[in-house]
């Protein structure tokens, strides 16, 4: 006989459940793929420093901290930021969380900083053309002239000819409990819905499910959007592994571009 699956309570916004968020990723394997290109595209550490723009549980910032970078982690979340602390403190990162829009960066941080980067769908989160080209404009005067920008999205334009499709099953190990997750994208009203389902068994099954709205940037609108904010295109890759962007085919758009 089947065993009944129960369902966690608490909040089902995928962008700022935080506990949540952290344990349906391998981090171990996201890092992996991860930090050997963030390190190179943004160069070695220097004086002006480094923005997480959308930092989440501020994982990113305390990896680039022990590396010795200065980085700054901006997010929306006050709960994501919650945890980022508690993560830099036991980690002895010295690191600074500030939760600010992506609309008010530059403001609240101000200028200078070497580069930014901006991972995970975060800037796909901004909701709207205006919010991408507002936010790009954001992260560029944040920058210092020859400054790097760092963007990872999902290849918008591959999954809306697919969508409604299934990504996963993702496996992670939190406190010693197995989790398997599942993301499904399907479009609505001009927008593509993520919905994360996390199952676990601990004295039962349980399961987990979360959504969240994208705005799904293609590249055109990025390319117009990223001339708009003087910042210059270097690199389109279609992963981490570095290939050329293939706009039919690949599962991720990475940009690299430098403010003029």
């Amino acid at each position: 006989m089947n065993e009944p699956t129960r369902d966690a309570p608490g909040e089902d916004d995928i962008f700022s459940s935080a506990e949540w968020y952290d344990r349906s990723i391998n981090w171990s394997a996201r890092f992996g793929r991860e930090l050997p290109v963030l390190t190179d595209v943004l160069g070695p550490p220097g004086k002006g420093g480094l923005i997480d723009a959308g930092c989440g549980t501020g994982r990113h910032v305390c990896a680039l901290t022990e590396r010795g970078y200065r980085v700054v982690g901006a997010d929306l979340s006050a709960d994501m930021l919650a945890l980022a602390r508690q993560r830099a403190k036991a980690c002895a990162a010295e690191a600074e969380f500030v939760q600010v829009p992506f609309a008010s960066m530059y403001e609240e941080l101000g200028g200078g900083f070497d580069g930014v980067y901006c991972l995970a769908n975060s800037l796909a989160a901004a909701g709207s053309s205006e919010g991408v080209s507002s936010a790009l404009i954001q992260f560029s005067k944040c920058l210092r002239t020859g400054g790097r920008l760092f963007v990872q999205i999902r290849n918008f334009t591959a999954m809306l000819a697919e969508v409604p499709t299934i990504h996963g099953p993702r496996v992670s190990v939190a406190d010693g409990i197995e989790y398997v997750s599942v993301r499904q994208f399907r479009a609505e009203d001009g927008a593509v819905i993520v919905t994360n389902i996390t199952l676990w068994q601990d004295d039962g099954w349980h399961k987990r499910v979360s959504s969240g709205r994208l705005y799904p940037i293609e590249l055109d609108e990025l390319r117009s959007s990223c001339e708009s904010a003087s910042l210059r295109i270097d690199e389109l890759w279609g992963s981490y592994a570095r290939e050329p962007f293939d706009q039919q085919r690949s599962e991720d758009l990475l940009l690299v571009a430098t403010r003029k």
